[in-house]
């Protein structure tokens, strides 16, 4: 594809970004039903012993493996950023879509994003984080609640590693709706939705209460997909900013997710070893 065939592209995509996002937030909803449908039925089908919460001791090693793995792995990004930038074909992509989004997306949207992009940011989530950390205590689950702590604040860093590397400047927006500052690769919002979402659909399938786990997945999956969409309805950040956001908020969450189920099972094992 030539130059100009991805500044087309961009700018059709663009056009059509906010009439085909509520079928993207249902799609995305919808699958997550399945997924947690399929998997609450295989867990009752396996009929496994009783659960045991990990232990802190057990989880940071698999977490800083993945953090480390992740930080190795983002030489692969850097293969994709070579071709963004100011006139490279997927630059010229993301500025076409921009721009187009800023045309074609009614006043009234925008500011229906603007709820969703303040929902993530920074504050309102370490806020949450925190309180929900401390709900988790109270109720007795301190490894949950270190698990989800360990969570959030390694996909921060990470975050914050990855803008570094990367050091790619914002769109230019002229809406007053949201206030961008900092490098733009990846997506500080994107990465931190997939996380604290994909960790309270973990969390309520594991010890919320039964009525509750499949709502949650699906208010998991719209949030995970309505937030990050924010970021370039608003022009806060071009979409390949945010699919890199996404890609590596979920590379962390399966690593968290991974490790608390290695320290719950290898906890579990150990309790449940058969006396000599």
């Amino acid at each position: 594809m030539t130059s100009d065939d991805w500044s087309a592209l961009g700018a059709r995509m663009g056009s059509l970004a906010w009439t085909a996002f509520p079928f993207i937030v249902l799609a995305a909803m919808l699958l997550a039903l399945l997924a947690g449908s399929l998997g609450l039925a295989w867990r009752r089908r396996t009929r496994p012993e009783p659960d045991a919460p990990p232990q802190l001791g057990r989880l940071v090693p698999g977490l800083v493996i993945g953090f480390l793995l992740i930080i190795g792995l983002a030489s692969l990004f850097t293969l994709f950023a070579r071709h963004l930038g100011e006139g490279r074909p997927m630059g010229r992509m993301d500025d076409a879509l921009s721009m187009a989004v800023g045309t074609h997306t009614p006043d009234w949207a925008r500011q229906a994003f603007s709820v969703f992009t303040h929902i993530g940011d920074p504050l309102p989530v370490a806020t949450f984080v925190l309180l929900f950390a401390l709900f988790l205590r109270l109720r007795g689950h301190p490894g949950f609640a270190s698990g989800w702590l360990l969570a959030n604040a390694g996909n921060a860093v990470l975050n914050y590693s990855l803008k570094q590397i990367f050091e790619r400047v914002r769109p230019v927006h002229d809406t007053l709706l949201v206030n961008a500052t900092g490098f733009s690769f990846p997506s500080g919002h994107s990465s931190a939705a997939i996380v604290l979402w994909g960790m309270l659909a973990y969390l309520c399938l594991r010890i919320g209460p039964k009525g509750l786990r499949l709502p949650m997945l699906a208010l998991a999956a719209a949030m995970a997909v309505a937030v990050p969409a924010s970021r370039v309805f608003l022009q806060a950040h071009f979409l390949t900013d945010v699919v890199a956001g996404l890609c590596s908020g979920a590379a962390w969450l399966a690593i968290s997710i991974v490790s608390a189920e290695s320290a719950r099972h290898r906890r579990r094992a150990r309790r449940y070893v058969p006396a000599a």
